[in-house]
């Protein structure tokens, strides 16, 4: 009898060596994830200018309506636009504000010769049911992403189109400003909700890109484009994404009175 319980105390004794052993090296692994996981968010050796940038965003004053336009960043630095303000109003030169108009006519699915009443007519028409989709697409775009599980990469997608053409449309004049703006942070709240900072969000925009292309029989060079565009960006000591913390303060958060 006093052999068998010896056994069983020593059986007991294991066991909690064993769970020991387990506990230990569990947090040891988790120790070592978390400095792996800090090293991969913040290299050591990360250029001083980045770091900076990085610090001056988290103390800066809330900017919404420069980070709402800042989602369509890419899109503006491909079409040669100043993608660093706060306001709507843009003086261009004559040639680019009419290039910009095709464009953007284009884009929204319009014929070019549309007299400028009709145009301010369909735009306002557009933005007051812009959560069904801006502009044209490809058919089957959206579907096909969604039915690869890829629904945040069109969402992605479809944030920066939004943030791209709003701002267009309205330094062209064709819908106000007051409408834009309305459009334009309603935009930046989704991106807040759906994506946890800048580069989840750039390259989900990025990698729908690619899928865009692809279907429009441009695979190639050029679809690999927008990720070097995303990650120039994001090293971008200058740029709106690193001047601008992701979710320091949510986009229809109050905002304290200046003095």
């Amino acid at each position: 009898m006093l052999t068998a319980l010896l056994w069983l105390a020593g059986l007991v004794v294991l066991f909690f060596v064993y769970r020991a052993v387990v506990i230990l090296r569990d947090v040891m692994r988790d120790g070592d994830d978390g400095s792996q996981a800090a090293d991969t968010a913040t290299p050591a050796n990360e250029d001083p200018a980045l770091r900076a940038a990085r610090a001056r965003a988290e103390n800066a004053p809330p900017n919404r309506r420069r980070w709402a336009i800042a989602l369509g960043d890419i899109l503006l630095i491909r079409n040669g636009l100043p993608c660093n303000g706060d306001t709507l109003a843009l003086a261009l030169p004559a040639d680019q504000r009419e290039r910009l108009a095709r464009q953007v006519l284009r884009e929204m699915n319009l014929a070019p010769d549309l007299p400028h009443a009709d145009i301010a007519v369909r735009m306002h028409a557009a933005l007051t049911g812009w959560v069904g989709g801006l502009g044209r697409s490809h058919d089957g775009f959206y579907e096909q992403l969604a039915a690869q599980g890829r629904v945040r990469d069109a969402l992605a997608f479809d944030c920066a189109r939004t943030a791209f053409l709003v701002r267009c449309i309205a330094l062209l004049g064709w819908v106000t400003e007051a409408q834009a703006w309305m459009v334009l942070f309603l935009n930046a709240q989704r991106a807040q909700d759906s994506f946890e900072s800048w580069e989840d969000f750039g390259m989900a925009y990025a990698r729908a890109r690619e899928h865009w292309l692809r279907i429009s029989s441009q695979d190639g060079p050029a679809s690999t484009r927008a990720a070097m565009e995303v990650r120039e960006h994001l090293r971008n000591a200058d740029g709106s994404w690193l001047a601008l913390s992701w979710k320091r303060y949510r986009i229809f958060d109050p905002q304290p009175l200046t003095a």
